[in-house]
């Protein structure tokens, strides 16, 4: 009994000592552990003698070489991809630009056909193409339009040479869009898109306006303007890469035209809920004020924008100094009537303020 205790008490010391040993130098246990677990893992710079499946997979893609059907179809794969690089994205880039040119030539045969009063194809003209296109539209020229419905900043006809410019710079910004080389491109599908949509619906609106008449004014000129600055400026809302002079000038523009279709509407139209027809000093003033916060009180205007603004405002006071000079009253009688009228006094004030914003001040160019 004595020699079995005196074993265990042995046995139970020894067992402490080895624990306390493993704990004193872990790294002994590391170490074994390691090399215990490495007899499992194979030597890489053993040779192992190769596998059966790899063998044959070589074999196979050796052979795949140097068939004449898989030489074929590696050929016709390269020169696809060279197809694409050098043919088929220039004419993809291209064939998404055609739309806005598509867009843009139907809205200068139209307005071209407003201002030469075309009118609608007879029955006795021959079918041409041109005649066939703008058979819709109405024997009212843009002048007559003018003509029709007056109001005190209706600009001087000069302004509306405006019109060509920004065709042109259409034409040209779309053309070399499409024909520039390179991987980048100066506009992007959305920015096509919204030009093809905003060229419509002027082509609408010319619609609409050449077939008014005395005492018949159509109510869509003044609905569907609108939509051609709103569609035109949303490259520019959306910070592009490039300067789009195209864009500027035709929202630029399109938003004083759009603001004028409403003062023409509550002067002569009268069909707008809770305003009715009002009188045109009234309809001026609104003008000056709408114009001013959609336009004038921009921040941060471009030097196309301030441009546009100046070349209206200077248009609407000529007129308005013109039509009272040529009314054959007296030239101080003239003055006298302008210096009490407030929407001509509201747009001397807007025209030294477009002046203004070509010197900005110092706070204002941080």
């Amino acid at each position: 009994m004595r020699a079995t205790s005196s074993t265990v008490l042995l046995l139970a010391a020894a067992a402490v000592m080895t624990i306390d040993a493993f704990q004193i130098m872990p790294g002994i246990k590391i170490a074994h552990h390691k090399k215990s677990s490495q007899r499992f893992l194979p030597n890489p710079s053993s040779k192992s003698p190769p596998n059966s499946i790899a063998l044959s997979q070589a074999v196979t893609s050796a052979e795949d070489s140097n068939c004449p059907v898989t030489k074929f179809g590696n050929r016709v794969t390269k020169n696809l991809g060279r197809a694409d690089t050098f043919f088929l994205n220039r004419f993809i880039r291209i064939a998404n630009h055609v739309p806005a040119l598509l867009s843009l030539s139907y809205f200068g045969l139209i307005s071209m056909a407003s201002m030469m009063s075309a009118g609608p194809m007879k029955s006795g003209c021959d079918a041409t193409l041109l005649n066939v296109l703008t058979r819709t539209v109405g024997a009212t020229t843009n002048a007559e339009f003018a003509a029709l419905f007056p109001t005190l900043v209706t600009p001087a006809s000069f302004v509306f040479l405006v019109w060509p410019l920004i065709a042109a710079l259409q034409l040209i910004t779309v053309t070399v869009s499409a024909i520039l080389p390179g991987e980048e491109e100066i506009l992007s599908q959305s920015d096509l898109s919204a030009l093809t949509v905003a060229n419509l619906c002027a082509s609408a609106w010319l619609f609409a306006s050449s077939n008014a008449q005395v005492g018949a004014l159509p109510i869509a000129s003044f609905l569907i303007l609108p939509l051609v600055p709103i569609f035109s400026g949303y490259p520019l809302r959306n910070k592009p890469k490039f300067i789009l002079w195209a864009y500027q000038v035709f929202s630029s523009f399109t938003t004083i035209a759009s603001i004028l279709a409403f003062t023409v509407e509550i002067q002569h139209g009268g069909r707008l809920p809770f305003i009715g027809k009002v009188g045109a000093e009234v309809a001026g003033t609104a003008f000056l004020s709408l114009y001013s916060l959609a336009s004038l009180a921009v921040p941060d205007k471009s030097a196309v924008k301030r441009l546009v603004n100046f070349g209206a405002l200077s248009g609407i006071l000529y007129n308005r100094v013109l039509s009272v000079m040529a009314s054959g009253v007296g030239m101080m009688s003239g003055l006298g009537s302008l210096a009490l009228s407030v929407s001509f006094l509201g747009t001397v004030g807007c025209w030294f303020w477009s002046v203004k914003a070509f010197f900005p001040t110092s706070s204002q160019s941080k």
